[in-house]
């Protein structure tokens, strides 16, 4: 679902209040807070793009590179996109995004965690052909328990 509304870039600092905004309006008391998200966007060893449609950025996603299982992988830490954007194909333009940075540097599996009961975001996921590698106990606190889910970047 290709939607020529919408743009992917790269981040930049100046997009850190969008970012923090879209971040506490989709996690609430679990966002990350503004000097990570700082980070995410100056640190060179993240990936973040943010999806703009119109002009105004409604949405980002975040990786990294790194060693998983012994494998040059790719971390997906978080994709968040203001909920009045939702249903258009920003998260997807934004996965796809990533997928395609991450296989320019080699990466041949990627990887990320979601929230066990976050059904809208493992369907999202499926939907992109990432599957279940492994429930994560206690992951985002006790009693909240996370999937950590895997998708091959390139054909075997």
């Amino acid at each position: 679902m290709h939607n020529p509304r919408i743009k992917v870039r790269k981040a930049s600092p100046l997009d850190l209040e969008d970012l923090y905004s879209i971040e506490v309006e989709c996690f609430y008391e679990d966002a990350f807070p503004k000097s990570y998200l700082k980070q995410l966007i100056e640190e060179p060893w993240f990936i973040t793009l943010v999806a703009l449609v119109d002009g105004k950025v409604v949405g980002f996603i975040t990786g990294a590179i790194e060693i998983f299982r012994g494998k040059l992988s790719g971390h997906i830490y978080s994709i968040d996109v203001k909920p009045e954007y939702r249903g258009m194909g920003v998260g997807s333009h934004l996965l796809e995004a990533i997928e395609d940075e991450l296989r320019k540097n080699g990466v041949e599996i990627c990887y990320l965690e979601v929230y066990v009961n976050n059904t809208a975001a493992i369907n999202f996921y499926l939907k992109h052909n990432y599957r279940f590698l492994e429930q994560l106990k206690d992951y985002y606190g006790i009693k909240r328990d996370g999937i950590r889910m895997m998708k091959k970047l390139v054909a075997e």
